[in-house]
């Protein structure tokens, strides 16, 4: 009975104040142009999946995710760009959302895992061949009007570059043969050339690791450089060093290209592993701090 009566005095108490805020509303002058205008669909769409993406966070142990939020940011994007195929900042969130999904909400079965990816690098290769399209630009060729479209051409690239990145790994050696890496290769320099700091310095994380990582196969691939990958992870490092992903990989390439410096890289580690989640990246810094302890157990 005392909860009942807390609970309408409750309702009572809200039923008065929303009285008081019509009334209110009522007694004062109107003022013109002052209403919120009301969003369109694309945006409304856009809006509802930055809802879901923002929350992709909870019920997360550590660095793995539920996908429930991811799954329902997706859903949402691909709402707005069925409304609108050429809507830049759907495609964007799209492509980021497909890497929050495939790579930081656990394991998935590698059909429904090889789909997405697959969705991914279709979003990836339409957005910028529009993007290139608007500038008039050829693939591989960086010229003034890229440069003048700032932010969104970079990271319109960087996301191109993560998808089409996710999707090499999952297949590995067979998307060497499909020119992958040396798309991967021209996206992450283009980043580079335009904001190396967008996406969390993604262009050096990617361009470091295609060299650090990817197969060297005589007249596809021999431009693979492992000093490269060295040289472009530390640069990566040096310019975002709040980011543990370069820590790891970084670390990691060295334990298998220079094994003499295991030194630096457990050092790499440790400080990857003692990482504060930071507020925006919660999941994914935890996630690279949780791989980080592990590959620190395997070492001797």
């Amino acid at each position: 009975m005392g909860a009942a009566r807390v609970s309408v005095a409750t309702r009572s108490a809200a039923a008065g104040r929303a009285l008081l805020a019509a009334m209110t509303l009522a007694a004062a002058p109107a003022r013109v142009g002052s209403e919120t205008p009301p969003l369109d669909p694309v945006s409304e769409a856009i809006a509802a999946g930055d809802a879901h993406y923002a929350r992709r966070a909870e019920g997360a142990h550590g660095g793995v995710a539920q996908p429930f939020h991811a799954e329902g940011a997706i859903v949402e994007y691909r709402r707005a760009l069925a409304l609108d195929s050429q809507a830049l900042d759907a495609q964007l969130r799209l492509m980021r959302a497909y890497f929050f999904r495939t790579g930081f909400c656990g394991e998935m079965d590698p059909p429904d895992k090889r789909k997405m990816l697959d969705e991914a690098k279709a979003v990836a290769e339409e957005t910028v061949r529009q993007l290139e399209a608007g500038l008039k630009r050829g693939k591989g060729r960086l010229e003034a009007g890229a440069a003048r479209a700032g932010g969104s051409a970079a990271e319109a690239y960087a996301w191109a570059a993560i998808s089409w990145g996710q999707w090499a790994v999952f297949h590995r050696v067979d998307a060497a043969w499909t020119g992958a890496p040396a798309r991967i290769r021209d996206l992450a320099r283009a980043v580079i050339a335009l904001d190396p700091s967008t996406a969390q310095g993604a262009g050096y994380l990617i361009l470091g690791r295609l060299h650090a990582e990817a197969p060297r196969i005589p007249f596809v691939t021999g431009w693979v450089s492992r000093p490269e990958g060295l040289a472009t992870l530390r640069r990566g490092l040096a310019l975002v060093p709040e980011n543990p992903a370069f820590c790891v990989f970084l670390a990691d390439a060295l334990l298998r290209l220079e094994p003499s410096k295991q030194s630096e890289a457990r050092a790499l580690l440790q400080r990857a592993a003692s990482i504060t989640p930071r507020p925006e990246f919660p999941v994914e810094d935890a996630h690279y701090a949780e791989e980080a302890r592990m590959r620190l157990a395997s070492l001797r």
